[in-house]
């Protein structure tokens, strides 16, 4: 009998409350017409998600396609989450919105010359990965 944790497809509204329930990711760009992938400080805010990042860590151009990653996978158990978020993504730079989103990040990654984005997600993936015997329906 096989123990790999079986892997469940999760609702959009699942996968969202868990990214929001971690701070940390990694966001996936085009630079020089080549991917490239930095870690990244996230927030959850309504419909939107807000990334974070400083100094090259995020796309220099002010709209583009993101994405962005997060998991909480235990490496013993191989049990756990991952959620990927992809949508436009358009630079935060209303002298309002940025002291807003500032407010809300807890201390993370990114330091004063940070760059923070807005994402409206267009596709939303969440996998789940849980135990063969773990019966939850949620």
């Amino acid at each position: 009998m096989s123990r790999r944790p079986v892997r469940l497809p999760l609702p959009d509204a699942t996968a969202l409350r868990l990214l929001a329930s971690t701070g940390l990711g990694r966001i996936v760009f085009s630079r020089y017409a080549l991917p490239a992938i930095s870690p990244a400080d996230h927030i959850v805010d309504g419909d939107r998600l807000i990334v974070r990042g400083g100094d090259g860590a995020l796309p220099t151009r002010d709209t583009q396609v993101l994405t962005y990653e997060a998991d909480l996978i235990d490496p013993g158990t191989g049990l756990g989450w991952y959620v990927t978020v992809t949508g436009t993504a358009d630079a935060v730079t209303s002298p309002h919105d940025t002291a807003r989103y500032r407010n809300l990040f807890p201390p993370g990654i990114s330091g004063p010359d940070d760059r923070v984005f807005r994402i409206r997600p267009q596709i939303i993936t969440g996998i789940e990965y849980r135990a063969p015997d773990d019966s939850r329906t949620d």
